[in-house]
């Protein structure tokens, strides 16, 4: 089970900041350092083309700068002042009110004692505000330091403030060890927001498992919340989504864990729930994967009967392909199925024989694309050419090779046929089942001939790939056969194909933002990572990453695009190229676009919320994954 605390989350300060960044709406935001302690704010901040800016220096005229959360001290205001360049204040209000008591102090001739982290920007900001003559303390050991190091003037004119996120406790012992020795005024500057997300997370901390702590790792607030939450239980402290899908991973868990999450006052509560909904798409994914694992063996061992030796061993290479699958499009058919409410595994087999065409479909575009890795596996001709080596009958065994697969890609869509049949014959939905699955085929097959004459009409025809022709593919291709087509089959097995046009743009919109993301994959990622070949490059592949480029580039490109025995060097040549020409950029837009609409509409839909929270977790899983 998971749980939120009653307070968690982005604190008013850090909200206005990144609010203030987002809302300014110009090409000329920067923000005046980091924004905030944040890895996920900042890639977002990134994506939006607003620069964080570490040096003053580097601030111009013409752009229009954003003064983040932890404040800054005088002097960068006065430089801004100087030379007339729009800024925007976004400094926390209760650090705004630490920077107003601190500069009264100080004109009143006080020493300003500062506890907290010396190099904290907060710290630094409000040092700023006393000339940088603040004295700052870390622990209350530093307390005993003072008269010996004679930092300390001994009057009575002596002010104490606190960086707004240690540990409130931590101050008051600091405070009352001072006044044991000097006679002290203070002011308890702990944000009352962050004392409210430790209590909660501390309430919540005693009855888990597990606390997952979210934020950035030199965040003091987040280290702090993360110490208070592990005294309870095992806790984790992590910063982005590939870092804690890495650690789930790793963990034993399921439904009977008990993990609780909480995020630091600069981490956006929106992020929090993010990180719950992959949970909560992970444990179904997890549970539902190993279902479709042993049923595929199942399934796989009666693909074997008494046939002749040659027979035998091309079904054995089938099985090979057809195990180790990631069950991303079967999970899609279990969850459609579960809107009905059932909780049984009755789609199990439909899953099975879906994951079965797949690996039809890809023995098939394995020959197409000439690829010799798939699933971190050789691909079936690539196994027949290893096996059949022969440098007299090179040509002949290529050939054979390539035929053999044709005729095991043609028979895995006959076992899909029969595990269909064999399960659902008898199933009141089973003529919609079948002439909904044929169209998820026809389409998908429709599909691949534009994928393969594509190439051949830009590369030898010089045709001009327009983005409408590879979102044709998109849609016909990935679409449907990755997201609408299985999530759809699950509905009408369920017995809610009137559902189907309400899921119709989401499930569309997740497919085509994860063709442009696999499509990236393809140039961007190393072999070892994505378990296939680079064969995106040398196939002269039509992606939007490349109908996106002017002319300009695409003569450059077309040195190495279409070339087969590229170097690395080659292929990173070709990543520069797509990246300097803006293509990257564009894509990666596109994508990021797509996959937020389709959370937004999803939370428009009239389904279960767990429903909900599972498929818009699928979709961050999604846009996480490396391969």
């Amino acid at each position: 089970m998971i749980y939120l605390p009653k307070v968690y989350g982005t604190c008013m300060g850090a909200y206005k900041a990144v609010n203030t960044a987002l809302n300014i709406n110009k090409d000329n935001v920067v923000v005046y350092k980091e924004i905030l302690h944040n890895q996920s704010v900042m890639e977002m901040l990134k994506k939006k083309n607003i620069k964080c800016v570490e040096n003053i220096e580097d601030i111009n005229k013409n752009n229009e700068v954003v003064i983040r959360s932890h404040g800054e001290g005088k002097s960068t205001y006065d430089y801004f002042d100087k030379k007339k360049i729009k800024y925007y204040d976004a400094t926390c209000i209760n650090v705004k009110k630490i920077h107003d008591m601190v500069y009264k102090k100080y004109l009143d001739n006080y020493q300003i004692i500062i506890v907290g982290k010396k190099s904290h920007p907060e710290v630094l900001g409000t040092n700023g505000w006393c000339n940088n003559e603040a004295i700052i303390i870390t622990n209350i050991d530093e307390v005993n330091d003072l008269t010996s190091s004679k930092k300390v003037i001994l009057n009575d004119k002596i002010f104490v403030v606190a960086q707004t996120t240690i540990s409130e406790s931590k101050y008051l012992d600091i405070v009352s060890k001072l006044k044991e020795k000097y006679n002290i005024e203070y002011e308890n500057t702990i944000c009352n927001a962050q004392k409210l997300i430790q209590t909660s997370a501390l309430e919540l901390a005693k009855d888990m498992d597990i606390m997952i702590v979210i934020g950035g790792k030199n965040s003091s607030n987040t280290k702090e919340l993360y110490n208070v939450c592990n005294d309870k239980c095992t806790s984790y402290l992590v910063s982005n989504i590939s870092e804690f899908l890495a650690l789930i991973k790793k963990l034993d868990i399921n439904n009977d864990t008990k993990i609780g999450f909480t995020g630091g006052a600069s981490t956006m509560k929106e992020e929090v729930l993010n990180y719950k909904n992959v949970l909560e798409f992970y444990i179904y994914y997890k549970d539902i994967k190993n279902k479709y694992i042993e049923e595929m063996n199942k399934y796989n061992s009666t693909f074997i009967s008494s046939d002749n030796e040659i027979i035998t061993d091309s079904i054995n290479k089938f099985i090979d392909m057809n195990s180790g699958g990631k069950y991303i499009r079967a999970t899609l058919i279990d969850l459609g199925y579960k809107i009905s409410g059932n909780n049984d595994y009755y789609a199990i087999p439909l899953g099975v024989a879906y994951e079965t065409f797949q690996t039809a479909i890809l023995v098939h575009d394995d020959i197409i694309d000439n690829a010799s890795l798939r699933r971190d596996k050789v691909t079936i001709p690539y196994k027949y050419i290893s096996e059949l080596k022969s440098t007299k009958y090179k040509d002949k065994v290529t050939e054979t090779a390539n035929s053999l697969g044709i005729c095991l890609g043609d028979l895995g869509f006959f076992y899909a046929n029969k595990i269909i049949m064999d399960n659902y014959s008898l199933d009141k939905n089973i003529t919609k089942l079948l002439s909904y699955y044929n169209n998820i085929v026809i389409s998908t097959i429709k599909g691949e001939i534009l994928d393969v004459m594509l190439p051949l009409k830009a590369e030898c025809f010089k045709y001009n790939t327009k983005d409408a022709d590879v979102m044709e593919i998109y849609d016909l291709k990935t679409a449907w056969y990755t997201i609408i087509g299985p999530f759809s089959l699950g509905l009408i097995l369920g017995g809610n194909e009137e559902l189907i046009p309400s899921f119709y743009e989401v499930l569309r919109k997740i497919g085509v933002a994860f063709q442009i993301q696999d499509d990236i994959l393809g140039i961007y990622s190393d072999t070892g990572v994505i378990g296939k070949d680079s064969s995106d490059i040398s196939e002269f592949k039509q992606t939007i990453l490349y109908s996106h480029l002017n002319k300009k580039y695409k003569k450059e490109l077309l040195e190495y695009y279409g070339k087969t025995n590229l170097t690395k060097k080659d292929i990173l040549k070709v990543q520069d190229i797509f990246t300097k020409s803006g293509s990257l950029a564009y894509a990666n837009n596109l994508m990021d676009n797509l996959y937020n609409e389709s959370k937004n509409e999803i939370d428009k839909l009239n389904i279960d919320s767990n429903i909900k929270n599972i498929l818009k977790g699928f979709i961050i899983y999604l846009e996480s994954r490396k391969k």
